[in-house]
C-alpha cells in the first residue's frame, strides 16, 4: 500500500492529467478551417473635408480624395483636392485653389475625379463646365473652362492629357491644358448620355442611354459608335459603370440592385439586391486580387426609411459570388451625397469615402488563420519510464544519510513527466496552449496548463515545451499516468525493495 503522501501525489497528477485531456479533446468540426473574418475597420479620417470621390494613383500609389467644404467649418472653406498616403492614412497635401469660372484662381470643390495623370496626380471636375489637372504639392490646379452645356460625366481618354465628357447628348474628347481647355472631337448621341467607362488600352468607351435603356460602345479611334449595344434590363437608370476590363465585365449600380454585364455575350452575368433601405453607391474593382468592392449606403432616417448602416460587400470577380467578407458602415446615408470607394492593388486596404459624416474610412483585409502546430519528424521524443527495478543482491546499498521514511526526489532520475507545474505566480512557467484565435490580428496566447486557465488546441494535442511534446489526448492520458506513477514507485525504492 502507498503511504498518504504517495497517494497524495499519484492523485494529484491524475488529477492534472485528466483536466488537461479534457479541455484538449477536440469538439466535433474542430478541423475544419475556420471561417474567414470579414475586413476591420482600422482608421477614420476627418481632414479631408466632405469627400465627394476617391481615386488610388496606379503609378504613385497615393490616395486622391475630391472634396468639398464641411458645414460650419470655423476655420473656413475645406474644397479642393487631398493626396493621402494610404500606408499612414496621413494627408500629404491640399491643393486648395482651381481655375474659376472666370480664369482667376478659386477655392472650388473637387467634384469628380476623372483619372489619374502620367506619373502622378489626377484630372478633376470643378464647378460646372471647369476641368483642373492636378498633383501632390501642387500650389493650384491648372486647367480651365468650357462654355455652354454643364459637365455631367468624365474619365481620362485614350490619349495622354485628354479627358472624355458628356454634356447633354453630346460626348466629347477635350485636351486640358495650363490655363484652358479645348474640345478635339465630339460625337452626338441619340439621347442625354450618362456615365461613362474608358478602356484606354483597348481603346473602347461604354456610355450609357438611360433613356433608352442600352450601353452603347464607341471606338475612340475613330469617335464613333460601333453598333456593338447591351440592353438594360427593367430597373432603375445607371448611376455609375465600373469596368473590369481583365474579365470583360460592366459593373452597373441601378439603385437597389448592383449589376454586372458579359461584354461578350451582351448578357447579363449577376445582379445582387439592397438590403432594406439600402443603394448602390459604387464599385472598385482590383484585379489583383480578383475582386470587386462595393459601397451600399442607406437612405434615410432610422426607423422609417432605414436602418442608418449602409454596407461594404466584396465580390468575386471570377464567379460573381458575394465572399461574405464585408462590414458595416454605421452612419454612411445619401442624404448628403453619393459614397465612393478605393482599393489599394491586391486588396489589402480599402477606403470608403462619406459625405453624410465627413470622413474617409480605412478598412484592412482580414489575415488568414494561424495553422495549429503540428509534430514534425525533428520533434523530440518523450523517453519512457524507467523499468523499475527488481530487488535483489545486486542493488546498491541505501545512503545511510537518506531518511527511510521519506521519499526521495526524482528530478535527477531521468524520468520525464510532460506536465508542467504552476510557477510562483500561479501559472505555468512553461510552454502555453495555443487559443485557436483567427480574428485576423496578433494570435492571442492561450492559459498554461497548471494555475491559470485553460487553452484548446485545434487539434486535441498537448503542448508542453518543458518536453517539447505532442501527443494525442487517449495516448497523452496513458503516458502521462504510467509516467506518474513510475516515478512515485521510483520513490518508494529507496530501501531497494517496494513497501507493502
Amino acid at each position: 500500500m502507498l503511504r498518504p503522501r504517495a497517494a497524495g501525489a499519484l492523485a494529484g497528477i491524475t488529477a492534472v492529467v485528466l483536466s488537461v485531456v479534457a479541455v484538449g479533446t477536440p469538439a466535433a468540426g474542430a478541423d475544419d478551417p475556420p471561417a474567414a473574418d470579414g475586413y476591420e475597420r482600422t482608421a477614420r479620417l476627418t481632414t479631408v473635408g466632405k469627400p465627394l470621390d476617391l481615386l488610388l494613383h496606379p503609378e504613385s500609389g497615393k490616395l486622391y480624395v475630391g472634396s468639398d467644404t464641411v458645414a460650419g467649418t470655423p476655420d473656413g472653406s475645406l474644397a479642393g483636392v487631398y493626396a493621402v498616403d494610404p500606408a499612414s492614412d496621413t494627408v500629404l497635401s491640399w491643393v486648395k485653389t482651381s481655375p474659376g469660372s472666370t480664369g482667376a484662381p478659386a477655392q472650388l470643390p473637387g467634384k469628380r475625379l476623372a483619372g489619374p495623370l502620367p506619373g502622378d496626380g489626377v484630372h478633376y471636375l470643378v464647378g460646372l463646365r471647369g476641368i483642373a489637372a492636378a498633383k501632390d504639392g501642387d500650389a493650384s490646379g491648372s486647367g480651365g473652362w468650357l462654355t455652354g452645356t454643364s459637365i455631367t460625366q468624365a474619365r481620362s481618354g485614350a490619349k495622354a492629357g485628354t479627358v472624355v465628357i458628356v454634356r447633354g447628348t453630346k460626348l466629347e474628347e477635350v485636351a486640358v491644358g495650363g490655363t484652358a481647355v479645348t474640345v478635339e472631337r465630339s460625337l452626338t448621341l441619340p439621347a442625354t448620355g450618362g456615365p461613362l467607362a474608358v478602356d484606354t488600352a483597348a481603346g473602347q468607351i461604354w456610355v450609357t442611354d438611360n433613356t433608352n435603356g442600352v450601353l452603347r460602345r464607341v471606338g475612340s479611334a475613330d469617335f464613333t459608335p460601333d453598333g456593338k449595344e447591351i440592353a438594360l434590363g427593367s430597373g432603375a437608370a445607371v448611376s455609375f459603370l465600373e469596368w473590369d476590363t481583365g474579365r470583360g465585365v460592366l459593373w452597373a449600380g441601378r439603385g437597389t440592385v448592383l449589376e454586372a454585364y458579359d461584354i461578350a455575350s451582351g448578357k447579363l452575368a449577376a445582379s445582387f439586391d439592397a438590403k432594406p433601405g439600402d443603394t448602390i453607391a459604387d464599385v472598385a474593382v482590383d484585379p489583383r486580387s480578383d475582386r470587386a468592392f462595393a459601397v451600399w449606403q442607406d437612405w434615410g432616417n432610422p426607423p422609417e426609411e432605414g436602418d442608418g448602416v449602409g454596407q461594404l460587400a466584396v465580390y468575386d470577380t471570377a464567379t460573381l459570388k458575394d465572399l461574405d467578407l464585408g462590414a458595416e458602415l454605421p452612419g454612411v446615408n445619401g442624404q448628403l451625397g453619393s459614397s465612393s470607394v478605393a482599393v489599394t492593388p491586391g486588396g489589402d486596404a480599402v477606403f470608403v469615402a462619406s459625405p453624410s459624416d465627413a470622413s474617409l474610412t480605412v478598412f484592412k483585409a482580414p489575415e488568414p488563420p494561424t495553422p495549429s502546430p503540428t509534430p514534425t519528424p525533428t520533434d523530440p521524443e518523450s523517453p519512457p519510464p524507467s523499468p523499475d527495478p527488481s530487488p535483489g543482491d545486486t542493488d546498491p546499498a541505501p545512503d545511510p544519510s537518506d531518511d527511510p521514511t521519506e521519499p526521495t526526489d526524482p528530478s535527477g532520475s531521468g524520468t520525464t513527466v510532460p506536465v508542467d507545474g504552476p510557477a510562483d505566480d500561479g501559472n505555468s512557467a512553461g510552454g502555453t496552449v495555443d487559443s485557436g484565435d483567427t480574428s485576423g490580428g496578433a494570435g492571442t496566447t492561450g492559459g498554461s496548463v497548471g494555475g491559470g486557465p485553460l487553452g484548446t488546441t485545434g487539434d486535441g494535442s498537448l503542448a508542453s515545451t518543458g518536453s517539447d511534446l505532442l501527443l494525442p489526448a487517449a495516448a497523452g492520458t496513458a503516458a502521462l499516468l504510467a509516467a506518474g506513477t513510475a516515478a512515485i514507485l521510483w520513490r518508494r525504492r529507496t530501501n531497494g525493495r517496494l513497501e507493502p
